[in-house]
């Protein structure tokens, strides 16, 4: 029998085309949605599962008999669990895809939470230590494999929609239909709805964990989180996966000085390939430049600046949750159930916040739009720049972090007034988050520039025969690194409030323990709106780029390069601008921002020098 009719047989279509997946940017809406919602999901589940535990920790230290406060140490290991795997493990998924790290974090994470409830189930004896070192160790086992999945949350909305913050009718930039940065339509109101999943769910466990011990023992918490954890991993498994194989490999052109010469480099994973020539070989290489990519990015003044201020933010609603809580349970004299319900404000006051993260919301849709990015930076302020809100959002934070200390101070205050100035705090703190996240985006979001590459220009300054390149998915290696690096931190430093806060509550009292945070967050805030401040004007444009449009001389490319000549050469102009200048503040002026990106393409930075070899004679 021939092939042909062994094919036949076996009723395999000889001419059938297979239809290839398109890649995640490119779904359509109600797809998108569906993804992103359990995105959402997931973030919400991370905060459930901490607020859980902090809402039975009274119930759970009269079950342990803990004299020593050991027991409050518990989100301690879980938040220094999640700080560890979220600042190294965030590359491997471009490795490997998404979904196996959910899927095995989840599914991991879930018969952990068996030993914590067989140790709280019932009354221990104080002399026996080994129920307290159990349920620690189970918390960091678990915080430690939650950041596996973790990595994977707000990184599943930027293959979505892209970390492009743009609207119809963007700041300081014209708009440009075919701008790379534009795929995937842009955040939206998705970047507020998760930041309220990272903020307002600590507030939901927190009230499921109070209202559980009123009536019930606090083992019932941890097989909620167990039900609650197999839920949401049928909802994972049902979710498609958003960087499928074939989408898991960058393409880059090296430029060999040499041979006179450009490569093409392809590589699975794209962060080694991001800030070297070489793809890697193996796992760690790309964990390694991972952290290698996060040292150089929070060596920045700028970006160290914001990295504190939103790790600050979310150390700053763990401990008002906590002593708000303990506000209510001392002085108020208030049940469990009921100090979960005046807790619940803060996931009140936050999800209010969400419409207001969108920027259609405000007057920037009913504005006529600038001629030239140029009118964009003139000197008027009005509530549709981007700068303005956020110094307003930032101040407004510490303001009402000094309105809840001052109403903190006992029963001499109904006991409104500190429940409500809490769901102030939550409010902007939303809005505070969501805006920041954006300045991530807005700064270092390179995928048009051809990140990692700065011999070569993007697709409008190359020559025709150049045009027809392979364009990376980028999964935004910069904004990335960011974003998990300033997540470390507020794990860091909420473990630290977690700790400190207790010990501070007992010796100098919850209203001056407040006191202290907000001092902390005016300073940070003072510090931020200094380096947010455009105070020094840049050229980015080279002489020479308008008028004539004459090349440019590009003295590192000697007089002929093979697919890349002189001639070919033209500087990179982002949208319509009028002058060759830009006012930058200190975070665009970063080594890593997209506006030394830029300039670095446009030779308006020195290469730096090279070193000279030693030749002993």
């Amino acid at each position: 029998m021939e092939v042909r009719d062994q094919l036949r047989a076996h009723r395999y279509g000889i001419h059938r085309h297979s239809r290839r997946q398109p890649v995640a940017r490119n779904w359509s809406t109600s797809k998108k949605r569906i993804v992103a919602t359990i995105a959402c999901i997931n973030t919400s589940l991370l905060g459930v599962v901490i607020g859980i535990y902090a809402g039975e920790v009274p119930r759970i230290q009269y079950q342990l008999a803990d004299e020593t406060h050991t027991v409050i140490l518990g989100n301690v290991c879980l938040y220094l669990g999640l700080a560890m795997s979220t600042a190294i493990v965030w590359p491997l998924p471009l490795l490997h895809g998404r979904k196996p790290y959910i899927l095995g974090s989840l599914a991991i994470a879930l018969p952990l939470q068996f030993p914590q409830a067989i140790v709280v189930g019932s009354p221990r004896s104080p002399n026996n230590h080994i129920f307290k070192t159990g349920l620690l160790l189970s918390r960091g086992i678990s915080g430690l494999v939650l950041g596996f999945a973790n990595v994977n949350f707000i990184t599943t909305l930027f293959d979505l929609f892209g970390v492009s913050l743009q609207s119809n009718k963007p700041h300081q930039e014209l708009v440009v239909i075919n701008d790379v940065r534009r795929h995937g339509g842009g955040m939206g109101m998705w970047l507020g709805l998760w930041s309220w999943c990272s903020i307002g769910s600590l507030a939901i466990g927190f009230q499921i964990g109070a209202g559980i011990i009123q009536n019930l023992d606090p083992d019932w918490g941890f097989y909620i989180v167990i039900i609650l954890m197999a839920a949401v991993l049928v909802l994972n498994v049902l979710a498609p996966e958003t960087r499928r194989s074939q989408y898991r490999r960058s393409v880059t052109d090296v430029y060999n000085r040499d041979e006179n010469f450009i490569t093409r480099r392809i590589s699975q994973g794209e962060v080694k390939l991001h800030i070297s020539t070489q793809g890697p070989k193996y796992w760690f290489e790309e964990v390694w430049a991972g952290v290698k990519l996060s040292a150089l990015m929070i060596c920045q003044w700028g970006f160290a600046f914001l990295a504190l201020y939103l790790g600050w933010i979310y150390a700053q609603i763990v401990l008002v949750i906590v002593l708000l809580g303990a506000l209510l349970s001392r002085d108020y004299r208030w049940h469990p159930d009921y100090v979960g319900l005046g807790v619940m404000s803060v996931a009140i006051g936050a999800l209010l916040a969400i419409p207001l993260t969108k920027a259609g919301i405000f007057s920037r849709e009913r504005k006529r739009g600038p001629r030239t990015d140029s009118m964009t930076l003139e000197r008027e302020v009005v509530w549709t720049s981007h700068f303005a809100r956020r110094i307003l959002f930032m101040l407004a934070l510490p303001a009402a972090s000094v309105a809840y200390t001052v109403s903190s101070a006992g029963r001499r205050y109904p006991y409104m007034v500190p429940i409500v100035f809490a769901g102030v705090i939550a409010f902007f703190s939303v809005l505070a988050t969501a805006e920041c996240h954006g300045l991530i985006m807005e700064a270092y979001d390179v995928c048009d520039l051809q990140p990692g590459v700065n011999t070569r220009h993007r697709l409008q300054s190359m020559a025709v025969e150049d045009r027809r390149r392979r364009t990376n998915y980028s999964s935004f290696p910069r904004v990335s690194a960011g974003i998990f690096l300033s997540q470390t931190i507020g794990f860091l430093l909420a473990a630290v409030a977690t700790a400190v806060g207790g010990i501070l509550t007992r010796r100098i009292g919850a209203q001056a323990s407040i006191g202290v945070t907000a001092g902390i967050l005016l300073f940070l805030t003072i510090a931020l709106t200094i380096a947010l401040w455009r105070f020094k004007a840049v050229q980015v444009i080279p002489n020479g780029a308008f008028g004539t449009r004459r090349p440019t001389a590009v003295p590192e490319f000697g007089t002929e390069v093979k697919g890349l000549g002189i001639d070919d050469w033209k500087a990179v102009i982002i949208g319509n601008p009028s002058g060759k200048t830009r006012r930058m503040s200190i975070l665009e002026l970063g080594t890593l921002s997209r506006w030394t990106e830029v300039r670095k393409l446009n030779k308006l930075i020195p290469d730096p020098p090279k070193r000279q070899k030693r030749v002993i004679t």
